[in-house]
């Protein structure tokens, strides 16, 4: 084999990326890497690239077990990687970008003129202007950006090319080009590490398919087996710690709360019509990347769409933050440590700071006044150990984010958005946090909350809005919300 990972295992702390990852790619085969969020194959990108080590196992590169201790150690052993974002720097120019990394401190491995013909080359291969490479790429589209990727992965020695997700973000004719070009260059026994969610291209491309679920590598299929069907089925296993059962049947909600009209995320995507109901819990599901934090952000008011409009049943536009704060929209971060709390304060700073003004009198406030209503939220989301003044740092996981989302909620919102809030958090943690949307929704808030869990999704909310090619593709309610619907959807397959 030419690449290959045996029994490997990765663990970020306390959580397992990977469980028991075995893949071999073929010399001249281009190979698919499948899987839902959460799957592992990120992991297994970052592994094979140098960016990371497995924590146990072992990596083989033509037979020999490797470490690999950098990204420039994997591109000397020929092990090249695109990855989905467009990762270039905006002061260098176009070609500077190309061959970034390859020089010496003070001399090129080649003459200015040979790099220059080389990445000409390229692009012209892609069907891109070779002029662009005098630009800086603050002056390219996102498709030519993605372009400038796949040259610079080219124009190098590889022997193993990782496409992560990099066909997002071009056009029809610039994928077909590219993958005439790999098709045409492993035939000499390079190979090509296909990571996709689009199952038309694997269609097109592929030999061999692995698919991981979970953390474990699942199994290998060729091309011929390698059918959606087929694919989706391995993928769609639950995980060994099942989300609990829905204490009772989905509620249809109430009114229109929210509305978004023809809204375009992403420029060129096609656009879409979403209603969010009084008193419901919207899920919003989808692959990282196709418009889920997008869709989530856009309804918080932290970006604004490409086209459309966003805005409340009485037409209140949600054109910003502020628009969104004052039509009574709350936002929740994922992204605790680094988005939402303070960590030089206590546990009562961070709950209160969004409501200060409203305890304040004439400007000041009394700390009895604020500590007497931080208890009450602890309370009531029920955070150990229960003393404001505790330091936010010394809080398990769980019960920060539950201070986190104590904050927004004593905003008293009409819509608590939720941007993925429950990862990493443990399963006690999560029941008693879908308890507590359901008392609000009782109550009458809206809420919208993106999960990469499916499971999830499924425990805890009214519909499912699947997001896909940065538009919601389907919203799934009733008897149509399953596992198998979801993630059919989320891999661009007709809902049945």
């Amino acid at each position: 084999m030419l690449v290959s990972l045996s029994g490997v295992q990765h663990r970020y702390g306390a959580t397992v990326a990977l469980a028991d990852c075995r893949l071999e790619v073929a010399p001249g085969e281009v190979h698919a890497l499948v899987g839902e969020n959460g799957s592992g194959k990120s992991t297994v990108v970052k592994l094979l690239s140098g960016i990371m080590r497995p924590t146990v196992g072992s990596v083989h590169v033509d037979g020999d077990a490797v470490a690999l201790r950098s990204p420039a150690h994997a591109q000397r052993l020929g092990i090249v990687t695109v990855f989905q974002e467009t990762l270039v720097a905006d002061e260098l120019t176009a070609l500077d970008n190309v061959f970034a990394g390859t020089d010496g401190l003070f001399r090129r491995r080649r003459g200015a003129a040979a790099e220059r013909t080389a990445a000409a080359d390229a692009l012209s291969r892609l069907g891109a202007d070779p002029g662009l490479l005098s630009l800086t790429p603050d002056h390219l589209s996102l498709a030519e950006r993605q372009v400038l990727t796949l040259a610079r992965a080219l124009v190098r020695p590889w022997r193993l090319l990782i496409l992560d997700e990099a066909t997002s973000a071009l056009d029809l004719a610039t994928r077909d080009r590219l993958f005439a070009l790999l098709k045409e260059q492993t035939t000499d026994g390079r190979s090509v590490l296909f990571v996709s969610h689009r199952m038309d291209e694997m269609r097109l491309i592929i030999d061999r398919a692995t698919v991981q679920r979970s953390g474990v590598t699942v199994g290998t299929v060729t091309s011929d087996e390698a059918t959606p069907a087929t694919l989706l089925a391995m993928m769609s296993g639950r995980s060994e710690q099942a989300a609990p059962a829905r204490s009772g049947p989905p509620r249809t909600g109430g009114d229109p709360f929210l509305r978004l009209r023809d809204v375009a995320l992403e420029p060129g995507a096609e656009p879409f019509d979403l209603t969010l109901r009084r008193g419901e819990i919207l899920g919003v599901a989808g692959l990282d990347g196709q418009g889920g934090s997008a869709l989530v952000e856009t309804v918080a008011g932290l970006r604004r769409p490409r086209a459309g409009r966003v805005e409340t049943a009485d037409g209140v536009a949600i054109t910003g933050h502020r628009s969104a704060f004052a039509a009574g929209v709350a936002y929740v971060p994922g992204k605790r440590q680094d988005e939402g709390l303070f960590p030089t304060l206590d546990v009562a700073d961070n709950l209160a700071m969004a409501i200060l003004p409203r305890l304040a009198r004439r400007g000041f406030f009394r700390r009895s006044r604020v500590l007497a209503t931080v208890r009450d939220q602890m309370e009531g989301l029920g955070v150990h150990p229960a003393d404001p003044r505790y330091p936010i740092t010394g809080l398990s996981g769980g019960n920060a984010q539950k201070v986190l989302v104590g904050r927004w909620l004593a905003t008293e919102p009409d819509l608590l958005v939720l941007n993925d809030p429950l990862r990493g958090v443990d399963l006690g943690t999560k029941v008693e946090f879908y308890a507590l949307l359901r008392r609000l929704t009782d109550d009458g808030t809206t809420v919208l909350m993106l999960s990469t869990e499916l499971e999830e999704l499924l425990a805890a909310c009214d519909r499912i809005a699947v997001c896909a090619d940065h538009r919601v593709a389907t919203v799934l309610d009733g008897s149509a919300m399953t596992h198998d619907a979801a993630l059919a959807a989320m891999f661009g397959q007709e809902v049945s």
